[in-house]
């Protein structure tokens, strides 16, 4: 318990034993605020060093050392055969006054940038915190081979100290890089060499960099609407016209795009399974995005999150797999793929932007552990990555086919589930006129997460709808999850027929 001496010019006085501070610092400190705060007026005799150090349970040597200390700087006088005495002559009010803040006050008189006030209003947060099901986005955690993983991780530790204790290279491993390379030729149709792989800490930080090399202020960012969440905050950021582009059967709609907006800078676009809609794109408006961009000067992100879980088939070539022009910077993330956590992802750019994004990566914070992407190299190359891939494709599989059938049970008079040949989330729209976000949260309160569809939107749909995550919960619970949802829904539907 904290001590404090009597008296009533001792009572800011609080020495803590169990704190980490040195109890002559929280002398120290609490002796110079009181000075400077005007608790202890100039000319204020102060207790003996005997007094002091009784009524606070310390040694009196630490009390006469801190005494002297203050004296040394001029916050109080010694006079001989007095005592201790504050300082005649101190300006307390050239000091900033000392006084506990309160959580509801704000800075008087500061103000935080614009860009600050943008960054507080993303919605990108959402993804954090403990993870319930139907979560979007979610692998199956509890399936991850982390003695196998651990067992890679010690011997990065040691396999090159000098090299995975460090900072690790600008652009990234050497031997990740490579590997990245190669699964890109192998599972995505891409031919592409090692110094254009960009090693990242996730999806996110690509999507940073590329905003902060391109993008000036007010350029034009074409974003598919619905779209991604953090990608779009991060252009918005940067001070760019983000225009919602609608999309169809096909994919980003390319005609709206070139009547409704003004020529883009970038576009931002999920080809292989569109996100959140789970549309792919179709040959011919890749072929015409491609040529729009070639033609008119204009860069693209293809974003392909979540491409290795594909149900029916092999997974598609990716847009860069055609991009003979090299328009295309390729975004791909292991935090789908294997978990979060690890902070892993890649940007493949065009040659020409190599050096410098390896120097952006560099100067915004490189981020990612160089063990981790030592580790993820040599698991990559002993076939673990694609083991692991297609044991959680079949997997995923199941668990999507479990809630498809829950969903079309159970909740057919308040959605309607979408089916998806790919990915790790199902959309179902919602019916009755039933809000989202009203589902939304209260679905939360029961412990069952989702997505409103409008989070992602810039420009609202015609209709509403949850995305649901299903990779990352056991398909023994799934029924059981859906008849709670059901219910919740239907209380939603009531309540609002009400």
């Amino acid at each position: 318990m904290p001590k404090s001496p009597s008296g009533a010019l001792l009572q800011g006085f609080t020495i803590e034993r169990d704190s980490s501070v040195p109890i002559y610092r929280q002398l120290d400190a609490s002796l110079r605020r009181l000075i400077l705060d005007g608790s202890l007026p100039p000319g204020q005799k102060l207790p003996s060093t005997r007094e002091l150090a009784q009524e606070l349970g310390i040694s009196r040597i630490t009390v006469k050392n801190v005494y002297e200390q203050i004296i040394s700087e001029g916050y109080a006088q010694a006079k001989t055969g007095a005592g201790t005495f504050v300082a005649d002559g101190l300006d307390t009010e050239a000091f900033p006054q000392i006084r506990t803040p309160r959580h509801k006050d704000k800075p008087s008189g500061i103000e935080i940038s614009s860009r600050a006030r943008t960054i507080a209003a993303s919605k990108s947060t959402a993804r954090y915190g403990e993870v319930a099901p139907f979560r979007p986005g979610v692998p199956a955690l509890d399936q991850f081979p982390v003695k196998l993983w651990n067992k890679y991780m010690a011997e990065a530790m040691v396999r090159d100290m000098r090299s995975s204790l460090s900072y690790g290279q600008v652009n990234g491993n050497a031997d990740l890089r490579e590997a990245i390379a190669r699964h890109l030729a192998d599972a995505r149709g891409m031919k592409v060499n090692a110094e254009r792989v960009i090693v990242t800490s996730g999806a996110q930080q690509a999507f940073v960099l590329i905003a902060f090399v391109l993008l000036n202020h007010g350029d034009t960012v074409w974003y598919e609407n619905p779209g991604h969440i953090a990608g779009r905050d991060v252009m918005q950021t940067m001070g760019a016209n983000v225009a919602p582009v609608q999309v169809d059967s096909e994919g980003l709609d390319l005609a709206q795009a070139i009547k409704r907006h003004p020529k883009p800078a970038l576009i931002f676009t999920t080809p292989s399974h569109q996100q959140p809609l789970g549309t792919t794109m179709s040959l011919g408006r890749r072929l015409a995005l491609l040529s729009y961009a070639q033609e008119n000067n204009t860069w693209i992100i293809e974003d392909d999150y979540d491409s290795e879980f594909r149900y029916r088939g092999r997974p598609l070539p990716a847009l860069s797999a055609l991009d003979s022009a090299q328009r295309v910077f390729y975004v791909g993330t292991f935090s789908k793929s294997m978990f979060a956590a690890m902070r892993l992802g890649y940007v493949v750019v065009p040659q020409e932007f190599a050096e410098t994004f390896a120097a952006a990566r560099n100067l915004l914070g490189q981020n990612s552990s160089a063990v981790v992407e030592e580790t993820m190299a040599r698991f990559m190359e002993d076939g673990r990555f694609t083991e692991h891939i297609r044991k959680m494709r079949r997997l995923y599989r199941t668990r999507r086919d479990v809630l498809y059938e829950a969903l079309c049970r159970d909740c057919s008079a308040w959605l309607e589930p979408q089916w998806t040949d790919a990915g790790m989330h199902m959309v179902a729209w919602l019916k009755g006129g039933i809000d989202d976000q009203a589902a939304h949260e209260a679905l939360l309160a029961a412990g069952i997460e989702s997505l409103p569809i409008s989070l992602y939107c810039i420009e609202s749909l015609e209709r509403t709808a949850l995305v649901l995550g299903f990779s990352g919960v056991d398909e023994r619970i799934i029924p059981r999850l859906v008849e709670r949802l059901a219910k919740i829904l239907k209380e939603l539907a009531g309540a609002g027929a009400g």
